[in-house]
C-alpha cells in the first residue's frame, strides 16, 4: 500500500480521494526550522544564506509554501527566526565529549603516579598536552564552531538590526550553559590531579573555563590568517611521556591559563583518590 502523507501520497500526485489534512502553524514552522538547521550542520553558517533557497525548504519539509509564507512574508524574516535558533543550538555545542575521554583515559593510565606530587605534575601536563590540542583540532573542525563564528560575524554586521537583543540573548544562554558545563569539568579534574583555584578566584571556576574556551577560540581564528604559527611545535615541560616533549600553542597557552588560576592543594588525599579511581576503572 502507497504511504499518505498529509494527504499526497509519497512519490506521487495528491491523492484524490483524500482530503488534504491541515498541517498546524506550530508544525510548519518546527518542520521548515528543522530541514534549516541540517543544512547548517552539514555545510556550516554563511553570513549571506544563499545556500538556502526557501522553495527547496519548503518541499523538503513537505509542508505547503501558503502556510510557510503566512509564518515568513520574507526570507530576511525566516533567516531572522533561524539565526535565533542557531544561537540557541550552537553557543552550547562547543564542548568536545571526546576530549573528555581522552583526558579521562591519560587519568585512569597513570592512576600509579598520582601518588607522588612531581609525577602527578606530569599526569597534569600531559593531559594538558594531548587533550588541549586534540580539543583545539575538534572545535576548529567543528561546524557548531563554525556557525557560532559566522553567527557572530553576521551580528557584527547587522549592527541595527531589530533582532539583535533576541539572538544575543540566545547566545548569553547557551554560552551560559556551557561555562557553567566547562567550569565543573575543570572543578573536578583538577581536584583529582591534587590542584585547587588560587585564594583570589573564591571557588570560582567559571572564570577559568571561560578564559580556557577563549583561547582556543581565539587561536582558531587566528589559525585561518596564520597557521604556521598555530600549527607549529614548541619546546614545553616534561610530561609522563617525555622529558622533552613537544607542545602545541593551544595546549602551552592553556598551561599558562592553568598556572595562573590554580596551586596544587595542600590537603590533597592521594590515596583516597587512587582508590576511587581504581573503583572506577
Amino acid at each position: 500500500m502507497t504511504e499518505v502523507v498529509d494527504g499526497a501520497r509519497m512519490g506521487g500526485e495528491p491523492d484524490s480521494h483524500r482530503p488534504r489534512s491541515r498541517i498546524p502553524a506550530a508544525e510548519v514552522r518546527r518542520r521548515v526550522l528543522d530541514v534549516a538547521m541540517e543544512r547548517v550542520e552539514g555545510i556550516g553558517l554563511t553570513i549571506g544564506f544563499e545556500h538556502l533557497v526557501m522553495d527547496d525548504l519548503i518541499r523538503e519539509a513537505g509542508v505547503p509554501r501558503s502556510s510557510t509564507y503566512r509564518l515568513w512574508d520574507s526570507k530576511e524574516a525566516f533567516v531572522t527566526e533561524l539565526l535565533i535558533e542557531i544561537a540557541r543550538e550552537t553557543s552550547n555545542k562547543l564542548t568536545d565529549d571526546e576530549t573528555l575521554a581522552l583526558s579521562e583515559r591519560i587519568l585512569l593510565a597513570n592512576i600509579d603516579r598520582l601518588s607522588d606530587a612531581r609525577e602527578r605534575q606530569q599526569v597534569l601536563y600531559e593531559v594538558i598536552r594531548v587533550a588541549l590540542e586534540h580539543n583545539f583540532r575538534a572545535v576548529i573542525e567543528s561546524v557548531s564552531w563554525q556557525s557560532y563564528v559566522g553567527l557572530s560575524a553576521t551580528l557584527l554586521s547587522h549592527l541595527d538590526w531589530p533582532a539583535r537583543i533576541e539572538i544575543e540573548r540566545a547566545l548569553l544562554s547557551g554560552s551560559a550553559e556551557f561555562v557553567e558545563h566547562m567550569a565543573e569539568f575543570h572543578r573536578q579534574f583538577s581536584q583529582v590531579l591534587g590542584y585547587r583555584l588560587k585564594e583570589e578566584w573564591e571557588g570560582d571556576y567559571r572564570p577559568y573555563a571561560t578564559v580556557i574556551s577563549a583561547v582556543v577560540e581565539g587561536l582558531g581564528l587566528r589559525h585561518l590568517g596564520n597557521p604556521g604559527i598555530v600549527d607549529a611545535r614548541y619546546r614545553g615541560p616534561a610530561t609522563t611521556s617525555s622529558d622533552d616533549p613537544d607542545w602545541a600553542l593551544p595546549a602551552l597557552a592553556l598551561l599558562a591559563v592553568f598556572e595562573r588560576f590554580l596551586e596544587p592543594d595542600p590537603d590533597y588525599a592521594a590515596a583516597a583518590v587512587i582508590a576511587a579511581l581504581r573503583d572506577r576503572a
